[in-house]
């Protein structure tokens, strides 16, 4: 079976330390070093379930109307909307059968969807 093992992000020139910001300081990776070949061209991020958020510099980056990351916090969430609301990223959030699901997009325009769960609530 596949195991997910990351996600690599695009961002716009000057965009790094923004989208290295939100990463850590609302969603809660915490930065990684990449490989010595890879350091001048490579951003890499990582939870503690060990999957990974890399992001790329993209000089025509233009950050996708649908397409996103989803990311499963647990009861974290509700600490991440916190973190959300207090650096004024906008967000929606609603309740569904699969529990809170939040959506939001990042400094560089990515679209998130950070959920409290992905199993279905029972009947």
């Amino acid at each position: 079976m596949p195991r997910f093992h990351h996600a690599n992000l695009g961002v716009p020139v000057d965009g790094i330390a923004d989208e290295a910001a939100f990463l850590t300081d609302v969603l809660g990776y915490r930065r990684l070093e990449p490989p010595p070949e890879l350091r001048d061209r490579a951003n890499w991020f990582e939870g503690d379930d060990g999957r990974q958020i890399h992001l790329s510099v993209d000089p025509d980056h233009r950050p996708a109307a649908r397409a996103h990351v989803a990311v499963e916090f647990g009861p974290e969430l509700a600490a991440i909307e916190a973190r959300l609301a207090e650096r004024s990223i906008e967000f929606e959030a609603a309740e569904g059968v699969q529990g809170r699901v939040v959506i939001c997009r990042d400094p560089a325009g990515n679209r998130w969807e950070l959920r409290s769960t992905t199993e279905l609530a029972a009947p």
